[in-house]
């Protein structure tokens, strides 16, 4: 009796419980009315009951709105013994067009919400404009370009509640290169006695095809933390979604004009070119003249601005160092600007001119062709390599050449042995009498100051001193050719008609006065030299026996 009596209490309990816990109520609402084209409103759908995610279906809303996502959210609680439970579903609302529109009903389990009417306005009504929590702001530069004339979009994000978590999309435009410019800019700003905090970001647009484009601008979703209180223990309205679009901008982009016949394709408010020039008209030859170049142009990128070339007069190369580069947004434009030094690099004195550089451009204000141009420049290079003269033998130094020390011993060997061997022949010849004759005329016998150039110049190739090779490679080729007048590099290249060794000086100049980065190597150099040498004919001296 006692069990069918507990059995029929809990059924009881069990029945009262379940009737508490039944649907019985399903409400709807929106979190703004009116709202405004392309920005968020936010549909919020409870029942009072633990229900399915799914029960919920957003889909009549698709004809009038962009649906966005759902999030879905369950509370339990108790009070006085009584339990109540809650499902909430949270829905981002996109009008796209202006009007008055009706959110339909919702039925779940028999219980039905009632319908929402909601008034959307146009961007440019003054109501829309009053108490917007996140909207876009967007400006163009030019809304008429050419084709590779780029043109900045500067979009600001517009906040007037907390931020909580949010993503902005990139511009899109068919037929163009779009890319951020610098970092995101932070302010404050007062907007219909609101404040607003703003994020702005640049952004630089290349079309590469000319017609009429819609340049698509930006859509942020996120959350904010609204200014509600929110009830105790409650996660609810720990985040409102919200999702804003920018206004869409026509972009009319022109073809390249055919009066145009410029290499590079350049259109611009302004292209200017400038230099630094030294403020010398002469030069001592050896030493590198820089001249420093400056392009600056509005509405082109760092990779549109050309390239200098410069017409070379014999007699001289020109190195170009590294380019640096760098572009930003002045007053709503595109600004690109660099800078570019050159080595001059003068072979031999005389008096050179370097001719006028002139770069066509389109000037997309007045369409036609104007020109951007450096001066020429004409200046002289006077002095030459100083070349010691060949010594006789009663002059030659009596201590030897210090080479740098080598595990490879050949060389102090060769050394100690042309020292030597010149001692010998010395002696050799004074006891026979020839040494008056020989220094009547020293090439008969032993150029001894070609030996000790070779050496050093050597010694030099093994340390790596590019900066002494240069030097003592006039010294060497004098000397061992036999030719005084060589003082300059190309007269060098130009004494032995050897490809190889025109091509290793070519490399030495490149490394020290061009925009290589990495260091000179002597060991090619090096093997050419002694390779030369061993090539140099032998000079026979018919001596005769005094009885």
């Amino acid at each position: 009796m006692v069990k069918r009596l507990l059995t029929l209490s809990l059924s009881l309990l069990t029945l009262v419980c379940h009737s508490s816990w039944a649907l019985d109520s399903l409400t709807a609402s929106i979190d703004k009315n009116p709202a405004t084209v392309n920005e968020s409103l936010v549909l919020t759908v409870i029942a009072n009951d633990s229900m399915d995610a799914s029960a919920f279906d957003p889909s009549p809303l698709d004809k009038d709105f962009i649906v966005g996502r759902t999030s879905v959210s369950s509370q339990t609680s108790m009070v006085n013994f009584k339990t109540t439970r809650m499902t909430r579903w949270t829905t981002v609302l996109v009008p796209q067009k202006p009007g008055k529109y009706t959110i339909p009903a919702f039925t779940i389990e028999g219980a039905s919400s009632k319908p929402i009417e909601v008034e959307i306005l146009a961007a440019n009504d003054s109501r829309a404009k009053k108490n917007q929590d996140v909207f876009i702001s967007t400006k163009v530069s030019d809304t008429r370009v050419y084709v590779q004339q780029q043109f900045t979009l500067k979009v600001k994000l517009h906040l007037a509640q907390e931020l909580k978590t949010g993503s902005l999309t990139e511009p899109q435009m068919t037929g163009a290169e779009i890319k951020q410019i610098g970092d995101d800019k932070e302010s404050m700003e007062i907007i219909n006695g609101i404040r607003y905090r703003t994020i702005e970001r640049s952004y630089s647009v290349k079309p590469n095809t000319s017609g009429d484009f819609t340049l698509h601008t930006p859509i942020f979703a996120g959350e904010i933390i609204s200014g509600q209180r929110r009830a105790l223990f409650s996660n609810f309205d720990q985040g409102k979604p919200v999702r804003v679009e920018g206004k869409d901008i026509d972009i009319e982009v022109k073809a390249k004009p055919a009066e145009f016949v410029g290499d590079d394709w350049l259109p611009s408010e302004i292209l200017t070119i400038e230099d630094e020039w030294p403020q010398l008209d002469s030069f001592p030859l050896g030493e590198p003249i820089t001249r420093r170049v400056t392009i600056t142009a509005a509405a082109l990128s760092e990779e549109q601005l050309p390239q200098i070339n410069f017409k070379t007069p014999d007699g001289i190369k020109i190195y170009p160092d590294q380019q640096q580069s760098q572009s930003n947004v002045q007053a709503g434009l595109l600004i690109s600007q660099k800078v570019q030094d050159f080595a001059i690099v003068p072979s031999k004195p005389g008096i050179y001119t370097i001719p006028e550089v002139q770069i066509p451009w389109w000037n997309t204000k007045t369409n036609r062709v104007e020109y951007a141009s450096l001066p020429q420049r004409t200046f002289s290079i006077e002095g030459a390599v100083a070349t010691p003269m060949t010594e006789s033998q009663d002059n030659l130094p009596a201590t030897p050449v210090v080479i740098e020390k080598s595990s490879n011993l050949q060389w102090l060997f060769l050394a100690g042995w042309i020292l030597t061997s010149l001692a010998w022949l010395a002696t050799s010849l004074y006891q026979r009498g020839f040494l008056k004759q020989l220094s009547r005329n020293p090439k008969s016998v032993f150029n001894s100051a070609a030996s000790t150039s070779y050496l050093q110049l050597l010694a030099a190739c093994k340390k790596n001193d590019g900066q002494l090779v240069l030097t003592l490679l006039p010294q060497w080729a004098a000397q061992t050719n036999n030719e005084p007048s060589i003082s300059s590099l190309s007269q060098v290249i130009d004494s032995f008609n050897d490809d190889e060794l025109e091509r290793l000086i070519s490399e030495l100049q490149a490394c020290y006065f061009g925009n290589q980065n990495t260091s000179w190597d002597g060991k090619a150099l090096y093997q050419k030299l002694m390779s030369l040498n061993s090539k140099q004919p032998e000079v026979k001296v018919q001596m005769q026996m005094n009885p």
